[in-house]
């Protein structure tokens, strides 16, 4: 549906700047235009400006077509820049009809629609302010030996990673800001998630526009449960949303700390080949496995994928997270999260703060950030 709208906007773009093609002919002149008599005078004859003024008027008519056609493309193509190219196309073109209003009006009220669009765009593409620091102190640090009989992929990662010894983290909280689709609605999104390693979780989520919470999204996964608290209403005691929910778990957990998926004995590894394993979690009295791919030049954790289940209509369906890292990193520094049936992810996230090892027994019960 958003890239039906996207096309037709397109096509508008592109009409309503070849029509600014007429004021360019009307006004040179080229042609006569009945809708566009010829004259040498604007603001219905109180400024006049001669022949070469008119010109001028004419030529800023033709860079307005410039401007619409080229963001019609740009638009076309999925390219970012059609928002700025647009808006100065539009203030131009206002600024046109206001001066020629008796006979261009209906072209300034044209514009006014796209910069009431545009008003949506850019309100959609500020990014919010990023989180206050969290205070919790961390408490002293240990490590234990890498335990041996893991996959080849999985020990290469673990050694490149931390060395011969994986550090005891037994929480994290992890502050990030990106971008979240809703409804097929792309937000930018500040996040926070608390961990208590392997068991228990909280999501604070905001999505923005212009940089102003219009969304919060409050969910725990206390004890096994998980309880959603979402714009549009409360969702918990479904059997099926705590298993998806175990998964978000694991996942994260692979993303921000996976030193615990080797401290925590409940989880065991199986080799699939040179650059893949199986890891199987706990849920429960049960298991959940996920296939973990490791990159085949750096060695390092690329991405995960699961069966999930993400809604009635859907049901369960294979989950994917990505980790990109930076030239000089071996910490994520953005992941992405993308369902099956989905060309693009529904999340991506830059982490911007790191905090391990933090007493949250009551921080992690609580609502907001």
């Amino acid at each position: 549906m958003l890239r039906i709208l996207t096309i037709v906007l397109a096509v508008l773009t592109g009409i309503h700047g070849l029509i600014h093609l007429m004021g360019f002919a009307a006004y040179w002149p080229l042609a006569k235009i009945n809708e566009l008599p010829y004259k040498t005078s604007l603001l219905a004859g109180r400024l006049e400006v001669g022949m070469a003024g008119m010109r001028v008027f004419s030529f800023l008519w033709l860079l307005a077509t410039l401007g619409f056609v080229i963001a019609a493309i740009a638009l076309a193509l999925g390219k970012s820049n059609w928002a700025p190219l647009m808006l100065g196309a539009a203030l131009l073109s206002i600024v046109l009809c206001t001066l020629d209003w008796s006979a261009a009006f209906r072209g300034a009220l044209i514009d006014v629609f796209f910069l009431l669009v545009l008003a949506m765009v850019f309100g959609l593409r500020m990014q919010p302010s990023p989180f206050p620091s969290y205070t919790g102190v961390p408490a002293p640090l240990i490590t234990s030996p890498i335990p041996a009989g893991l996959p080849e992929p999985v020990e290469r990662f673990y050694r490149m990673h931390h060395g011969d010894e994986v550090p005891e983290y037994h929480s994290v909280v992890v502050s990030m800001r990106g971008t979240l689709r809703f409804m097929g609605i792309t937000f930018p999104a500040r996040l926070r998630f608390s961990h208590i390693a392997g068991q228990d979780y909280r999501h604070y989520i905001e999505a923005t526009f212009y940089g102003y919470p219009v969304m919060k999204v409050n969910e725990h996964y206390l004890g096994g449960h998980s309880r959603l608290e979402l714009p549009f209403g409360v969702v918990e005691n479904d059997p099926k949303v705590d298993s998806a929910a175990n998964q978000g778990l694991w996942a994260e957990t692979f993303a921000f700390f996976p030193a615990v998926i080797l401290t925590d004995g409940r989880v065991r590894w199986e080799p699939v080949d040179e650059n893949t394993a199986k890891a199987y979690v706990p849920f429960g009295e049960s298991e959940q496995v996920f296939t973990v791919q490791f990159d085949p030049q750096t060695g390092y954790l690329r991405g995960m994928e699961t069966l999930r289940y993400r809604d009635q209509k859907v049901g369960t369906i294979r989950w994917r997270t990505e980790l990109m890292r930076g030239e000089n990193s071996n910490e994520p520094i953005q992941i992405s999260a993308t369902w099956e049936d989905e060309a693009t992810p529904w999340m991506v996230v830059e982490i911007e703060e790191t905090v391990f090892n933090t007493d949250l027994t009551e921080y992690i019960l609580q609502t907001g950030q």
